[in-house]
């Protein structure tokens, strides 16, 4: 019967999972499931697998426990199988989800160590070690664990078509569910389907995991991975009265008259598990349905799964209650912890739990016959005897990671024995690249710390630097409140106060922590030298550049004493970048040092330094194929933070080089890296400049206000200061002045205390200049173009040059010296010369044109204006290539009498014309009446009138048309 709701089968949960196409029929090569009442389910999954050719899609089956997920993914399983594709499966239990890579493990354990061998060296020995293939004292990277398992995945599917698949997606550990989240991510157009099955959030019993509880998280960070149109969701509902039916009869040999039919399909709701459940309870009860009274057994499926055990003797409860409480439970490890007898034969305690259908046994794995059996069986022992349980447990399992899973379970008081177990167990994680496991480990071993053991500060300091690295910042800050309350006086409590000044908010408390730890006594010339690197930094960002210098030459000098090549080569790097945000121009010869000292990728290391300085200083062509390279570096050697860096980075340069898709581009990845590693968004103002050059406005603006409100959250000065500058430019490329100087204006009084003698990355210094001009401001114009003229001559930067010689330009223009302004946009299009940015040199030859067309140089005019258009149009600067095309209408159209009227005084003479009163206009100009009134009054001159009136019918009065000197609009 075919129905289409709901599914189920005649065959039981299988073990662990093989790589086809040797294997055939079910996971782990079991024959293809009997499905009855799901044709429609089938067939949509059919669907999907016909399409692998289109790329990647998926498929997530949804459901109550017991409705028949399972069944429908064997059958997908054994579809792929009967295909001869490459199979990777995984059915994680309970007991899997506190572990390290249990799951990868499931998927890549038909992998043959020959498709390994092709990896690169650290990708290879980083996914060996985390399959438990290969012992290391090395830690593995996570991040290199990933993009190992990307390129497997491809290689399988350059043979023939994957399936990727997991079955209850809410027990699969959290080191596995990052590295299939960032390898599906990667996939695109390669043959691979992923199969997903999942259990609702709700449960009837609680399992003892740190991993419950997070299933939507899972789930949607999956669907998420995927992408929402290529995955198929299907809600498997219940199954028709006809199908009950028939799995009663097929599965029990059991006919049912229809009125007894019908009260079990009703009972069950079309589960089929609680319908199988019922029907084997009426046949043990011998109860008998009488139409009008409720059915003689139970009426809930967990009620009835508790009779059913019930009824086993006490030893096999007690061994079953063993296999629930165990990742993968072996033969071996139950003989051992329950006192089985040896031998080939099975003990009775499992045999009676196999022959009732409550479990099966592949191998020397024994696992439950369905994963709800599993909760009800652990549920029904007392806390106690649960305690008791893993006691033993950790005597007789061989894994030290599961052996501190069970201790850590075993107990709810301070134990010093077993916190120096789980110690052992972090660094076990740790070496394995499974840092979410391993800090949960590492809080268990500081919680089970007695409160006199000398351990209590190491552990918590350890535990926060774990929950930082698992991107749990907020936790992290907690356990390191925690150590600093237990850390002695001196070293232990300097190296505490540090890393809760790494990951401070504000940034101000970061460097007041700093202060706190270098007043203490006894320090190690290495970690002082830390403590006033880490001091630098932050006076860098929040915006005290000669601090930053200090420090940084203090960090220096004490590395150097302390012979650490490394803080050698990471200090002069960073003293090379504060010095040149101080002005000092690219110090080549400190960052030759500290390159040739570490050519290592990370995110601070000292060519990631240079590459941002080069950037900065307008080098794009030298800086790109560096960050090019580092990306590449860094993802090689699974360092995903660093690379999410260096791609934002990438991202900045494309946007000051106009090439706005492929800085979005860098700014998307440099996000799923970050998600990845569980870090905080990539910069947002980078993406939103893209998007605002693009002239997609209000996705830019949303996504600048949105990084505008986490840095002021923060003190970012840096971050706050640019997106500022997004919302700016976003008003300025609209002409609304008014608006723009509102946001331009802050950024500018943020950086000029702060970094007054480099620009850097801050380029809204000239976005504001013009602003003020254009409504008016022409004394803070003034001085600000003062400000660019001594940076530029000092620093000799070619952007600095270009953009300060528009901004003279402007204001000469302003005053009415066309001439003079003509000379500068000369010199200024020379330095444009030096200069890969084609939005600036766009904008310096609109300016230009407009220039000239008041010269009454038509010619040269139209030239500029052109190669503008062009420039803005190419790019996709749709904003400024309407303005540069509305520029070249005016060439030769006689619009208007020759007012000569600023650019301001135009705006104010069109809302008096309007009827707007001086204060309506202020309001809509953003300034003050005073404003309103002086422009006025310049305007009566220049027009030789005395009242509104006249000023309204000049306005309106067509009159003899103007050339160079007609009226302009804001430039």
């Amino acid at each position: 019967m075919a129905d289409r709701a709901g599914s189920t089968t005649v065959q039981v949960r299988a073990g662990r999972s093989r790589v086809g196409p040797a294997a055939h029929g079910g996971v782990d090569g079991a024959s293809a499931p009997h499905v009855i009442g799901r044709a429609l389910e089938l067939a949509a999954i059919e669907r999907v697998l016909d399409a692998v050719d289109d790329g990647l899609a998926g498929v997530l089956l949804e459901g109550d426990a017991g409705i028949g997920k399972t069944t429908l993914f064997e059958a997908g399983v054994s579809a792929a199988i009967g295909r001869s594709w490459h199979v990777l499966a995984a059915q994680p239990t309970p007991g899997d989800a506190d572990l390290s890579f249990t799951g990868l493990i499931d998927l890549f354990d038909g992998i043959d160590d020959a498709v390994l061998a092709e990896l690169p060296p650290p990708q290879r020995r980083s996914l060996e070690v985390a399959l438990l293939r290969r012992d290391s004292e090395e830690a593995a990277e996570p991040g290199a664990v990933s993009v190992a398992a990307v390129r497997v995945v491809r290689a399988l599917a350059r043979v023939r078509p994957v399936l990727l698949a997991i079955d209850d997606l809410q027990w699969l550990d959290r080191p596995t569910r990052r590295t299939v989240e960032f390898t599906i991510r990667r996939l695109q157009a390669e043959p691979v389907i992923v199969l997903l099955s999942q259990r609702p959030v709700s449960s009837p019993v609680e399992w003892p995991s740190s991993a419950a509880g997070s299933t939507t998280q899972t789930v949607e960070s999956m669907i998420a991975a995927l992408g929402g149109d290529a995955i198929t969701r299907l809600r498997v509902g219940p199954l028709s009265i006809q199908a009950v039916y028939q799995l009663l009869h097929e599965r029990l040999a059991l006919t049912l008259g229809h009125p007894a039919l019908v009260r079990v399909h009703e009972a069950s709701g079309g589960n089929p598990l609680f319908a199988l459940e019922l029907a084997r309870a009426l046949i043990e009860s011998g109860g008998r349905v009488v139409p009008g009274r409720p059915l003689p057994v139970p009426g809930r499926l967990n009620d009835l799964l508790h009779q059913r055990l019930g009824r086993l003797p006490a030893r096999t409860r007690r061994v079953l209650l063993g296999v629930a409480a165990m990742a993968t439970p072996g033969l071996d490890e139950l003989r051992r912890a329950f006192d089985l007898p040896p031998g080939p034969r099975l003990p009775d305690e499992l045999e009676r739990a196999e022959r009732a259908g409550l479990i099966e046994i592949r191998g020397t794995v024994v696992r439950f016959s369905h994963p709800l059996l599993a909760s009800v069986v652990y549920a029904t022992a007392t806390p106690a005897e649960q305690r008791r349980l893993h006691r033993r447990l950790a005597e007789v399992v061989a894994d030290p990671e599961a052996q501190a899973h069970h201790l850590a379970l075993s107990t709810v008081e301070p134990d010093e024995a077993v916190a120096a177990i789980l110690d052992r167990a972090v660094a076990t994680a740790t070496a394995r690249g499974s840092t979410d496991v391993a800090a949960q480990f590492a809080e268990n071993a500081f919680a089970l710390t007695p409160a006199d053991g000398v351990g209590a500060a190491r552990r918590a300091l350890v535990a926060g630097s774990l929950a930082v690295a698992a991107g749990d910042q907020v936790r992290g800050r907690e356990l390191f409140a925690q150590a600093l309350e237990a850390a002695e006086p001196g070293a232990e409590r300097a190296e505490t106060l540090l890393r809760m000044a790494e990951v401070a908010e504000p940034l101000q408390a970061g460097i007041e922590l700093c202060d706190r730890a270098l007043d203490q006594s006894g320090l190690a010339g290495s970690l002082e030298s830390r403590l006033h690197r880490a001091r630098a930094g932050l006076s860098y960002f929040v915006g005290n550049v000669g601090d930053a210098r200090q420090h940084a030459q203090i960090g220096l000098r004490l590395a150097e004493a302390a012979g650490d090549p490394a803080a050698v080569a990471m200090a002069t790097a960073e003293l090379g970048h504060w010095t040149f945000c101080g002005g000092g121009g690219v110090q080549r010869e400190l960052f030759d040092r500290a390159v040739d000292l570490d050519r290592s990728p990370g995110a601070h290391a000292p060519r990631s330094h240079l590459a941002k300085v080069l950037m900065d200083s307008g080098e794009l062509g030298e800086a790109r194929p560096m960050l090019e390279r580092l990306v590449a570096d860094a993802t090689a050697e699974g360092d995903l933070q660093a690379a999410a860096i260096h791609e934002v980075h990438l991202a900045e340069l494309e946007v000051w080089a106009g090439n706005w898709s492929t800085a979005l581009d860098h700014a998307d990845e440099s996000l799923l890296l970050r998600q990845h590693v569980d870090r905080p968004a990539a910069p947002r103002y980078v993406r939103a400049m893209a998007l605002a050059c693009l002239g997609r406005a209000d996705e830019a603006r949303a996504e600048a206000e949105t990084g505008l409100a986490e840095a002021e959250r923060t003190d970012d000065v840096v971050d706050r200061m640019q997106n500022l500058h997004v919302l700016g430019f976003v008003e300025l490329s609209a002409e609304r002045y008014g608006p723009a100087h509102a946001h331009l204006g802050p950024a500018v009084d943020l950086l000029r205390p702060r970094w007054n003698r480099e620009f850097g990355d801050a380029h809204f210094v000239p976005d504001e200049i013009e602003a003020l001009i254009a409504l008016g401001d022409l004394e803070r114009a003034r001085d600000l173009v003062a400000w660019m003229d001594e940076v530029g001559g000092s620093t000799r930067r070619p952007w600095t040059l270009a953009t300060g010689g528009r901004c003279r330009a402007l204001l000469l223009a302003a005053d009415g010296d066309i001439e003079a302004a003509s000379r500068e946009l000369g010199r200024a299009l020379a330095e444009h010369e030096r200069l890969a940015m084609p939005l600036e040199l766009g904008r310096t030859l609109l300016v230009d044109g407009i220039v000239q067309r008041r010269r009454r140089h038509r010619a040269a005019a139209q030239a500029a204006l052109r190669r503008a258009e062009e420039l803005f149009r190419r790019h996709g600067a749709t904003a400024w290539s309407e303005r540069a095309r509305r520029e070249l209408d005016r060439i030769g159209v006689r619009s208007g009498p020759q007012h000569d009227l600023t650019p301001v005084e135009t705006r104010v003479a069109g809302l008096v014309a309007e009827g707007r009163t001086n204060r309506e206009i202020a309001d809509r100009l953003f300034v003050s009446h005073k404003t309103v009134e002086a422009t006025l009054t310049h305007v009566y001159r220049k027009l030789d009138i005395r009242t509104r009136a006249e000023l309204a019918a000049s306005i309106s009065r067509p009159g003899p048309a103007a050339d160079a000197g007609e009226t302009d609009p804001p430039m």
